[in-house]
């Protein structure tokens, strides 16, 4: 099998500045395609646990019968709930959304269904390994 390269893992280093951003109230993109494994931009903690919890919520709760749902049914569904919210004062969440499910990735808590057009996401289906590091 394939491993998705957009999955983990990525260098400790990544792990290091994320930790050092979440303790000034920012999260690292984390992106297991760039180099060093960081996109190169942050995302203001509270933003990114309410994108993480919508992407998780929409994959766990809205899910076809075989796991996975169309990435653009969960941008969609995050501009309907969150496009007024404080949090977002500009209004469009594709960018949030978008950069969160990259990070879920390399996080390895959620994958991309192989060659689904348009994308598709779903929960990472792990064997014995346990989890990857979550949000």
């Amino acid at each position: 099998m394939t491993r998705d390269p957009h999955s983990g893992p990525v260098p400790e280093s990544a792990w290091h500045a994320d930790a050092v951003a979440r303790r000034r109230g920012r999260v690292e993109i984390i992106n297991a395609t760039r180099p060093g494994g960081l996109d190169g931009w942050t995302m203001d903690l509270e933003q990114y646990q309410l994108m993480r919890s919508h992407i998780l919520d929409m994959v766990d709760d809205h899910a076809d019968a075989d796991g996975s749902i169309a990435l653009r049914d969960v941008v969609a569904a995050a501009q309907d709930r969150y496009g007024a919210h404080p949090l977002f004062p500009g209004g469009r969440l594709r960018n949030y959304c978008t950069y969160t499910k990259v990070d879920l990735e390399a996080r390895e808590e959620i994958e991309r269904v192989p060659r689904a057009v348009p994308q598709r996401i779903r929960r990472v289906r792990r064997a014995a390994e346990g989890p990857g590091r979550g949000g």
